[in-house]
């Protein structure tokens, strides 16, 4: 049995300690730091291939790797490549979360380190980036999640627990869907009795790098999550802050569509975004858009609740309730991407799990 503790915060880098039920997925959290201005382009630039890793075989970092590297190859949005550097800051704070979330010296995960802790490696994400050898003109983001354990984990329950949940939120879905093109992953473990549940505390950390404007779809293509015919679909939203929907107590999985909006003045706005069973039954849901495509929508858009977050090519629809298990749904897009018309439909089944 697993308690999941998740910290999901997002550019800002705020922190918040969230508890799951046993046997849900992982938590997260995510954060970006530029260290040089990206310019724009508008044409497609995806990595359709990358080296073989290097971690070890079945590892929780190569499952996690070839996880990531599926889910964003069907989504078509490119692959990343592993960065030996990344793999070394990522090590560093996954050992410094499961080590002091696991002794009380934290009360959540962060991005920011405190140089009088234990396992302490470098201040943020870019720093600690850098410290590792990542170039000075690298962006770099950052993802985390922890899991409390009774035993000993494997590399299996690690990988569960570590990507999942990302996939299964707006904001954290946003970055480790972003045009991000290299990736190092870290675990850590450590004494976690100081906690009222005790056990193992288990952390990973991916650390992502883009050099310019990163990995750019066609300007004609269109990517969303979940996936077309994907299944075992979890069935409502993983807890996140900030939060994208504060007024609701149990969101449905969050559905996002994607386009470029490499270059400045992009959008994607929203003139229908429905959600239906295979019965015919419309589900009630919110759809949520940045604030810059608010003016071109449909009147019954909402502009993200926590400016700045969403980047300017994505809209979202949340269920306002946790979806159906084992259940098919269809989910229909139409808007334009800077006044050209996108329409898309697609299907996806859910699975048992809340989350």
């Amino acid at each position: 049995m697993k308690k999941n503790i998740s910290a999901l915060t997002a550019i800002s880098f705020a922190t918040v300690l969230a508890l799951s039920a046993c046997g849900g997925g992982g938590g997260g959290s995510s954060g970006q730091q530029t260290s040089a201005a990206a310019p724009a382009t508008n044409s497609g630039s995806l990595q359709t291939s990358v080296a073989t890793p290097t971690y070890a075989s079945s590892s929780m970092q190569a499952t996690t790797f070839a996880q990531i590297n599926s889910y964003r190859q069907s989504m078509g949005v490119g692959l990343l490549a592993q960065d030996a550097a990344l793999d070394t800051a990522a090590n560093a704070h996954a050992l410094y979360l499961a080590t002091n979330v696991g002794n009380g010296s934290i009360p959540a995960l962060t991005h920011t380190e405190v140089s009088s802790n234990a396992a302490y490696y470098g201040d943020t994400p870019l720093s600690r980036a850098q410290k590792a050898g990542v170039a000075s003109t690298e962006s770099v983001g950052e993802d985390v999640a922890a899991w409390l354990l009774t035993s000993a984990s494997t590399p299996s329950v690690d990988a569960a627990n570590c990507l999942p949940s990302l996939l299964d939120s707006v904001y954290h879905l946003v970055g480790a869907t972003d045009t991000f093109q290299t990736i190092g992953i870290g675990l850590g473990s450590a004494d976690g009795s100081h906690l009222v549940a005790g056990g193992i505390m288990n952390a990973c950390t991916l650390d992502f790098g883009r050099t310019a404007s990163g990995q750019q779809m066609p300007t004609t293509a269109i990517a969303h999550v979940p996936l077309s015919n994907e299944t075992n679909v979890f069935l409502q939203m993983f807890p996140e802050t900030p939060n994208p929907a504060p007024d609701l107590t149990t969101p449905g999985r969050p559905i996002m569509v994607r386009v470029n909006a490499a270059n400045q003045g992009d959008v994607l706005t929203v003139t229908s975004f429905t959600l239906t069973t295979s019965s015919g039954s419309v589900v009630p849901t919110r759809i949520i858009v940045p604030s810059q495509a608010l003016a071109g929508s449909t009147s019954s858009a909402t502009a993200d609740v926590n400016s700045g977050e969403l980047p300017a090519g994505v809209a979202f629809l949340l269920p306002l309730a946790p979806l159906s298990a084992s259940t098919t749904y269809t989910v229909s897009f139409s808007g334009a991407r800077d006044s050209t018309p996108v329409n898309v439909t697609w299907s996806f089944t859910t699975g048992t799990q809340q989350l």
